[in-house]
């Protein structure tokens, strides 16, 4: 099942190697979710690296591994795949348009623990504890 990942996922997951982290290291071994993202995803996240290590338990080789690990995860979409879809995507949501846009190009759901993103009614939003579920059966 196609999954669009949102930058909101991987902060969490660097942050915290909570439930998001646990998605990524739980669909390695099921296989359940073919992870995508726009490709600005790992520049726009690179840049914050610094303030990612801030707010982290996580050395700097730590984090380097558990980055390299999810970017591992997921294939990145050129923008021109999807930027058709972007008008209706900001009219969703301006701030998580990118998203949006390749989520609705897909036809599939977002991974994603922002609760304003689940606000629109149009792309199925799934919070790591529901893609949990959907990895391990119930949890």
């Amino acid at each position: 099942m196609l999954l669009v990942v949102d930058a909101n996922s991987v902060f969490s997951a660097l942050i915290r190697r909570g439930k998001p982290f646990e998605v990524f290291e739980a669909n390695k071994m099921f296989k359940t979710f073919e992870f995508v993202a726009p490709e600005f995803l790992f520049f726009e996240i690179g840049k914050k690296m610094d303030k990612i290590l801030l707010h982290t338990s996580l050395s700097n080789e730590e984090l380097s591994e558990v980055f390299s690990f999810i970017k591992g995860e997921i294939n990145l979409v050129s923008f021109s795949e999807f930027s058709d879809m972007i008008p209706e995507a900001i009219a969703l949501n301006f701030k998580d348009s990118p998203y949006l846009a390749l989520a609705l190009k897909l036809n599939c759901p977002i991974l994603s623990g922002d609760k304003g993103l689940k606000e629109q009614a149009r792309v199925k939003v799934l919070s790591p504890s529901e893609a949990l579920v959907m990895l391990y059966g119930s949890k």
